[in-house]
């Protein structure tokens, strides 16, 4: 009996069997000592080389090449003097050679430790022939769990091994290249580097891989090493497990019997629990925030260098920006450190939009997350209210500082709302000082106890407003909801901005009346509130209770007052004159401090829902159309509440599922039903989906929006 090492060839009943790697001679028992070795090339037995039968029909299911007809012999050794990689082959011819290389791992090698040089050459055969032949389930499965066997092999004596690949389907054992590497470095107490507590995740049994670590593997990979070394530095440590790594393998040739293969001194530690729940936690982190790059790459296969797929991207991941990342950056940079605004024009010539007219919506969330991750904010932003950017529309770019906002809160938009009102009062007479501006800006901002990201903006905003030119136009719905003593407290705020300099010019008086016609307040007011702020005319509100004029017994002396010098009094803008009349700083600190119970009562405005007792939340409200036309909405009742929305919401969804898309126009009217803010409810209905679904219910294309069937399938069972 003789083998053919790796290489090697043989002749048998004339032909030549080249590559080697195979048993040939007579008499050699089995392993499992019955019988005579299946794989045993036995050259004196008749091989019908002139009539082979290379379909196998002459086979049985256990082949043993001894026990085999002629004709199968000859189509056997046919197979092998083809360089064993005709993919028509009869499957057992593949098994036949497939034990030959199962005997030599397992009993020769076994025996022998001189003989593992040989290891990777079997390696690379069953690999080879895997895929091959892998399209047969059985073969698949043991060539599968062989290739663990050498792995093991080889791990007894391997340096320098490299993590298994992420790459394999076969995930029901763990690549025990693995186990044996974890083993090793827990008994070392070294840590675990970042590749390989990546693969001990990824084998996981225990831990889900969803979409995104196949789709956008190279991504994850990057962002899970980042993580992890964040997280753990050089590594997680594992703890020393009692049990050893331990592999069982049942050979598919009947010569053999199962194997029991133990790694002593190599403790088994990837079902360690503490460890596998930190990686789970990683892993599901990694996932979520790669979800959105997924989701879009799902629908954009080719669109993974473009803006829209960059800003999806985690922080980690922008190490490398494409050229039209930097470009976008260099940009807006720019003009951040310049102050000056720019139009939507220039903006097009860095980031490209489908329509030359406008940005659609999402294209304005993709630039102002894009510009976000660079720490930078764009001025309109439509995430916060902000409108669309055509060519026309002045863009204020900021630097935006830490935890920038990407929603606007409730204060938030009562401040732009009380600042558009406030600035076109102090821009009436055509110059707004950089005075006023900070004085406005400071004021709402610490009245509606911003946070320094809505700070930061609130002051882009105000500068925006400035370069657009402040109109009235468009709040009218706005305020429509507001009551009369609502309105009056944002008067009698308006009158405070304008009288914060200490005189009114006529513009501001006819500037307030507009805005006084505008809240449905009377504009005969305007002059008399105006004159009690001015000369501190002006009352607090009465008290509600007693009120201490001083404390009984003696009075105070007190301390004199310093007669005022005559150069204290009012200066306007600059006039050497003096003139005018002292300004009561308490009586404006006080009337901005209202500013916060103002923002309460302008909420309604801007959250969308109604707190009528009387609503009815099967159909719209009671003050809908009822004039006999028809609306897209009439004939679609709210019978139930969708996910965890309010009644106006799921009535909303309920009549927009009807169809499968909307144009802008048709949308908002259908808001208009339920007195809802299309923005604001779209927002919150997509909210809603994607806790459902992990997708949107409303796909927006440049005015159109597309109902997404996966989610509205998910969002209404």
């Amino acid at each position: 009996m003789q083998w053919y090492g790796p290489g090697t060839a043989a002749n048998v009943a004339g032909v030549t069997l080249p590559g080697g790697m195979f048993y040939v001679g007579r008499g050699m028992k089995a392993a499992s000592g019955y019988k005579v070795e299946p794989a045993l090339i036995d050259p004196t037995l008749k091989a019908d080389t002139r009539n082979p039968d290379y379909q196998g029909r002459t086979m049985g299911y256990w082949p043993s090449y001894n026990e085999i007809p002629p004709r199968a012999r000859g189509g056997y050794l046919s197979w092998l003097a083809n360089g064993r990689s005709n993919r028509a082959a009869y499957i057992g011819y593949v098994f036949l050679f497939f034990y030959g290389l199962e005997r030599r791992a397992l009993v020769d090698i076994a025996r022998d430790k001189s003989l593992r040089w040989e290891l990777p050459n079997l390696r690379a055969e069953v690999s080879r022939l895997l895929g091959l032949y892998g399209d047969n389930g059985s073969f698949q499965s043991y060539a599968t769990r062989f290739l663990d066997v050498l792995d093991f092999q080889l791990a007894e004596t391997a340096t320098g091994a490299t993590p298994p690949p992420l790459d394999r389907t076969y995930r029901w054992e763990p690549p025990v290249s693995l186990l044996v590497e974890l083993g090793s470095l827990a008994a070392d107490g070294k840590p675990v580097p970042a590749d390989w507590a990546l693969a001990w995740a990824w084998y996981h049994p225990d831990i889900h891989l969803r979409t995104p670590a196949h789709r956008c593997t190279n991504e994850f990979v990057t962002l899970f090493r980042a993580r992890y070394t964040e997280a753990y530095g050089d590594g997680l440590v594992p703890r020393v497990m009692k049990a050893p790594v331990r592999l069982s393998y049942h050979a598919a040739s009947g010569g053999l019997s199962s194997v029991e293969l133990t790694m002593d001194g190599v403790p088994n530690v990837f079902n360690q629990a503490v460890a596998v729940r930190k990686l789970s936690a990683l892993m599901d982190s990694v996932t979520t925030d790669l979800d959105a790059y997924s989701r879009f790459i799902g629908r954009n296969p080719e669109g993974a260098s473009t803006l829209a797929a960059a800003a999806l991207l985690p922080a980690e991941l922008s190490g490398a920006p494409n050229a039209a990342l930097t470009q976008l950056h260099d940009w807006a940079a720019g003009h951040a450190d310049s102050g000056a605004a720019t139009t939507g024009a220039d903006l097009f010539t860095v980031f490209e939009s489908k329509s030359p007219e406008r940005l659609s919506k999402p294209e304005t969330v993709t630039l102002a997350q894009l510009l976000e991750r660079l720490g930078l904010g764009v001025e309109p932003d439509v995430r916060l209210g902000g409108a669309p950017i055509t060519p026309s529309t002045p863009v204020v770019v900021f630097r935006s500082g830490p935890q920038p906002p990407s929603t606007a809160t409730l204060s938030y938009t009562a401040a732009t709302t009380l600042l558009h009102l406030a600035t076109a009062v102090s821009a009436a007479d055509g110059y707004v000082s950089p005075e006023e501006q900070a004085h406005l800006v400071s004021h709402l901002q610490s009245a509606l106890e911003l946070s320094p990201g809505e700070r930061t903006r609130l002051e882009a905003h105000l500068r925006w407003l400035t370069a657009n030119g402040v109109k009235l136009t468009g709040l009218t719905k706005r305020v429509s909801v507001l009551d009369q003593g609502q309105r009056s407290a944002i008067g009698d705020l308006l009158v405070a901005v304008a009288a914060a300099d200490g005189v009114i010019s006529p513009e501001e008086v006819s500037t307030l009346t507009k805005i006084y016609k505008l809240i449905e307040l009377n504009p005969a007011e305007v002059h008399s509130r105006l004159h009690a702020h001015l000369t501190g005319a002006a009352r607090p509100a009465p008290a509600t209770g007693p009120v201490t004029v001083r404390a009984g017994g003696e009075p105070d002396a007190g301390y004199p007052i310093t007669e005022p010098p005559a150069e204290s009094a009012g200066k306007h803008r600059g006039d050497e004159e003096p003139g005018g009349v002292g300004l009561d700083l308490a009586s404006i600190e006080a009337k901005f401090a209202e500013t916060a119970a103002v923002s309460a009562l302008l909420a309604d405005i801007f959250n969308g829902d109604s707190t009528d007792a009387d609503q009815d939340p099967t159909g719209p409200p009671s003050d809908a159309p009822s004039d006999g036309t028809s609306d897209p909405a009439a004939d679609v009742p709210v019978v139930r509440l969708v996910a965890d929305l309010d009644a106006p919401h799921s009535a909303f969804v309920l009549a927009l599922v009807e169809r499968e898309t909307w144009s802008r126009v048709e949308l908002e009217e259908l808001a208009a039903l339920w007195q809802l803010m299309p923005d604001g409810a779209i927002d919150r209905i997509n909210e809603a989906a994607l806790d459902a679904a992990d997708e949107t219910l409303l796909d927006e294309d440049d005015d159109t929006y597309t109902i997404n069937a996966y989610a509205r399938e998910e969002l209404l069972p």
